[in-house]
């Protein structure tokens, strides 16, 4: 064996070695994510392309024929997840601002998937209210400090098997930090700890990203 110490990579070199082993994205969602990216100062609120991908993944291997979407930010992650809907899937994706709403519109309209995506504008949780299940599949991907909300609201509309896929799971390695008062973290760290101990479910956390916790209905 070599005496020489071995590198190690740093986290964007593995982020960036993962993306080139992923099958890559349509043209369409290529489009959408340069568009969001010209768009906003905040394209980081967008899911890579490797998440992008494992999205769409999970929609294949769970034969997801109803998925709802908490956050939608510019349409990337629930145009996504539509590539993989059987011809009959729906996808039903809520949003708080009317900006990223409309912007999400144009990308959904511009991608021929209107009939496929309905953007539900307002309160996540008053929305939720209004939706019945059961739900195949659901993403989270909003306001992290209320994911714990989020989570109670969700499992009585999963059906049984379904999918809950959440993500920012892990805060940027903040979620370790027990002195912090961030209501983002505490809120994060509230979620993870019932999805984890939740007897309904059972959990798996992956520290894809910024960490994605897979919690299936049984």
């Amino acid at each position: 064996m070599s005496g020489r110490p071995v590198r190690m990579a740093a986290d964007h070199e593995l982020s960036a070695y993962a993306a080139s082993h992923t099958t890559a994205s349509s043209a369409t969602l290529r489009a959408v994510a340069a568009s969001t990216r010209a768009w906003s100062d905040h394209a980081e609120l967008m899911v890579d392309e490797t998440e992008g991908q494992l999205l769409r993944m999970l929609v294949a291997l769970t034969g997801a024929r109803r998925v709802l979407e908490i956050g939608t930010f510019a349409g990337y992650s629930a145009l996504a997840m539509s590539e993989a809907l059987p011809p009959d899937g729906r996808i039903d994706t809520l949003e708080l601002s009317p900006e990223h709403a409309a912007k999400a519109q144009q990308h959904i309209d511009s991608a021929g998937a209107g009939d496929r995506i309905t953007i539900h504008l307002g309160i996540a949780l008053d929305t939720l209210e209004a939706l019945e299940g059961p739900y195949d599949l659901a993403f989270i991907d909003a306001d992290k400090s209320a994911y714990a909300a989020y989570y109670a609201a969700l499992v009585p509309r999963m059906r049984r098997g379904g999918l809950i896929v959440a993500d920012n799971v892990l805060r940027h390695g903040r979620i370790l930090d027990a002195a912090t008062d961030d209501p983002s973290v505490t809120g994060m760290r509230e979620f993870n700890e019932r999805a984890a101990t939740d007897p309904r479910v059972e959990t798996v956390m992956l520290t894809v990203r910024d960490g994605i916790s897979l919690v299936r209905v049984r």
